[in-house]
């Protein structure tokens, strides 16, 4: 691993997909994820999409939101009105003020079919396991990454809502009091911290607001992770994967099966 200075990280997860397990749900994957960065960093990146914003007068309460960018519509309606050069324009500013922030991207992504075939029957459609499982994966992930550099991790999400926030809050108490939710004889293999080494990294947790400019560069860097599975080459996920800001570029291959980024509940472990 590619050590960086020991301080304190934070990890601002987005999620991506229906986190409840429906048969019916035509969605492939459900993933929670972002960008960890280092704390003393977060106002570059906040300078970084502002100025973005201002060289398009995108208002600055405007979220970067992905879903109204790849679909031209909401508030990036307007994207679909210029000319094909000047949309990818715009797209390729997007894409240089991303790569040029302080970012690694980690995420668990989730394989809703694998899962289903693995856990329906036990878990059943109403449930929040596969949430709980994909946040507890990349947080115990990023508080490894964090510690091996001698760090602490902060968590933070975006507000969804009372019920969801509260979830989510639980998830990362239990994480520091009981340690990673998962079968020991199936996650050994993985090194997972343990209960005492979660409880001296994790800092806390908090929610953002989809306004926060870090959680803005969370959202646009999950959806290309999501993707890679059905669609490697996607140009969003190739230009993050050859400015080295994915988590897999700084660890040896060994690392990534403990460290990397998750596909979760996939044909391959």
């Amino acid at each position: 691993m590619d050590k960086i200075d020991e301080g304190e990280f934070a990890i601002y997860i987005d999620d991506s997909g229906s986190p409840k397990p429906d048969p019916k749900d035509q969605y492939p994957f459900f993933a929670m994820g972002g960008v960890l960065i280092k704390r003393n960093d977060e106002q570059i990146i906040k300078q970084l999409v502002s100025e973005l914003k201002s060289r398009w007068s995108i208002p600055q309460e405007q979220p970067l939101h992905g879903n109204e960018i790849r679909s031209r519509k909401k508030g990036f309606a307007w994207l679909g009105k210029l000319q094909k050069p000047e949309q990818d324009r715009f797209l390729e500013d997007l894409t240089l003020t991303i790569i040029n922030c302080p970012i690694i991207v980690h995420a668990c992504v989730v394989s809703r079919q694998g899962y289903l075939n693995r856990y329906l029957e036990k878990y059943g459609e109403e449930t929040w396991e596969m949430m709980r499982s994909a946040f507890s994966i990349v947080v115990e992930r990023s508080a490894k990454y964090a510690g091996i550099n001698n760090g602490t991790l902060m968590v933070y999400f975006e507000a969804a809502g009372k019920n969801e926030d509260t979830l989510l809050k639980q998830y990362f108490h239990d994480l520091r009091a009981k340690g990673h939710p998962f079968d020991a004889n199936r996650s050994d293999k993985y090194s997972p911290l343990s209960a005492e080494e979660l409880s001296k990294t994790l800092r806390g947790i908090d929610s953002k607001k989809k306004a926060n400019a870090i959680m803005q560069i969370a959202d646009l860097c999950l959806y290309p992770i999501v993707r890679s599975k059905d669609n490697p080459d996607n140009q969003a996920f190739l230009s993050l994967k050859n400015a080295n800001l994915l988590v897999d570029c700084r660890l040896t291959q060994n690392e990534i099966n403990t460290l990397g980024i998750k596909y979760y509940c996939f044909d391959n472990p």
